[in-house]
């Protein structure tokens, strides 16, 4: 059985490799299940499957405003809430991991913008993105483990925040940017491209392209 596998992977792409009882296990539990139930989820939406993958236990509130490329892949026990102005937009080969959570309502009548993530990008376990705001995140971004996004800020009132007023300014994360675990990025930051952001740090201000940015808030440390 092991050598069938191992000579069809072969034909497929053109690689060789050992594939083991173990590996045939792994294969199944982490691609073939959830492309069965990305499988189902699309035919009981009407959209024609495209190699959805879809761990357990995922809910997705408003499924008619998001939009699915080819290839992509939502981790279990994932929240989505879709409802926004302009919907949600995963590109080919978007991969989100286990436990996100994206928020795009907070309210009867408070929708966010919408959310766009663009070609290849790979948001890790335990991300959250609160769509206040516009978010767009780029081509080809990596970003580790517990990225928080929030693209919503409060003015302080005279006696408490919930005085004050709401700015949705929104987030833009350019290509080829590389984010380390538990990042923040704050309303209103434009991330350029092929910047490198430390991991820990807290975005507050914008951070110019080809750079590496670190700390609490994260500073320009190198140009690359």
């Amino acid at each position: 059985m092991n050598t069938l596998v191992n000579r069809i992977l072969r034909r497929i792409t053109g690689r060789e490799y050992s594939i083991e009882t173990t590996d045939l296990i792994y294969i199944i539990e982490k691609g073939l299940t959830p492309l069965i139930r990305g499988f189902i989820w699309q035919c009981l939406k009407f959209q024609k499957p495209n190699g959805f993958m879809l761990g357990k236990n995922v809910r997705i509130l408003g499924a008619r405003f998001l939009a699915l490329g080819k290839g992509i892949s939502i981790g279990s026990n994932s929240y989505i809430d879709c409802y926004s102005h302009e919907g949600i937009v995963l590109k080919n080969g978007v991969t989100i991991r286990e436990g996100a959570w994206i928020q795009c309502r907070s309210g009867l009548n408070s929708k966010g913008q919408g959310l766009e993530i663009h070609n290849n990008t790979y948001i890790g376990p335990n991300a959250v993105i609160g769509v206040g705001g516009k978010v767009i995140i780029h081509s080809n971004v990596q970003a580790g483990a517990a990225l928080t996004i929030s693209a919503e800020s409060h003015e302080l009132g005279d006696s408490s925040y919930v005085e004050g007023g709401t700015h949705r300014r929104g987030v833009v994360i350019e290509k080829n940017v590389w984010i380390g675990n538990n990042v923040t990025v704050l309303d209103g930051i434009h991330v350029g491209e092929n910047s490198v952001i430390g991991a820990g740090s807290v975005v507050t201000k914008n951070i110019p392209p080809r750079s590496i940015a670190a700390g609490v808030p994260a500073k320009v440390i190198k140009q690359l």
